[in-house]
């Protein structure tokens, strides 16, 4: 971590943290320590609590009061209300894309899929995951609506965060640039019920991965939501 200019620390250390805990970094259940926060960051405490205030009302830290902070475990219940969120939204907006979308928009989306193929390449999940989400943003700039993609991407942590974990199981993310070749083919070709079926099974697909992620890390969840998650995978 890097120091900041002071009058734009709250925001960088927000920035930055969120970042560390998106990124896995920072583990689900880890330790934040306020003192060691702020010689890394070197600011002062407050800036550094503001910080943890705004990452508590991301549901991405759990702050107790007189014992400390911690990074939040992924809870699989707003892990779902993320997915669904997401999933409604980004099917009303390819929906509008189908028909306004241009060649420069599927000429964007071919280089961010070969930016995935490269970091697929080098094993770097991370930058696959920021890919993955440029692919998905175009789709909205695309109608004018990024603002959307940005209300998603700030209510998606914990959905952020188990995506991250799923590319580590096998063919998981050869097979979503194989499904987002397909979507621009649909979308370039017109396809309304291609795109409409690839865009459910992609958005779809963690539901049937979730048991494996949770099950190779039981201590990243949180014990009471794996009930639901059961139930909406049957």
């Amino acid at each position: 971590m890097t120091p900041f200019v002071r009058t734009t620390a709250s925001e960088e250390i927000y920035r930055t943290l969120r970042e560390e805990i998106l990124s896995l970094r920072f583990k689900p259940g880890e330790e934040l320590n306020l003192q060691l926060l702020c010689e890394q960051l070197q600011v002062s405490r407050s800036p550094v609590r503001d910080a943890l205030m705004r990452l508590g009302g991301d549901n991405l830290v759990d702050i107790f009061p007189q014992r400390g902070t911690r990074v939040s475990l992924i809870n699989l219940k707003q892990v779902e209300e993320e997915r669904f969120l997401r999933k409604s939204l980004e099917e009303s907006a390819v929906k509008k894309l189908i028909y306004q979308g241009k060649e420069e928009d599927w000429h964007a989306m071919e280089r961010i899929i070969e930016e995935q193929t490269a970091a697929m390449a080098k094993g770097d999940f991370i930058a696959f995951l920021e890919a993955d989400d440029a692919f998905h943003q175009t789709i909205f700039e695309a109608i004018g609506m990024g603002r959307i993609w940005r209300i998603i991407k700030a209510q998606g942590g914990n959905h952020h965060r188990i995506r991250l974990l799923s590319f580590y199981e096998k063919n998981v993310i050869a097979n979503i640039i194989a499904e987002h070749q397909q979507m621009v083919t649909a979308l370039r070709d017109k396809q309304m019920d291609t795109i409409l079926n690839l865009q459910n099974n992609h958005l779809s697909k963690l539901l049937q991965e979730t048991e494996i992620i949770v099950a190779r890390y039981p201590n990243y969840f949180t014990k009471q939501a794996a009930p639901l998650f059961r139930a909406a995978a049957k």
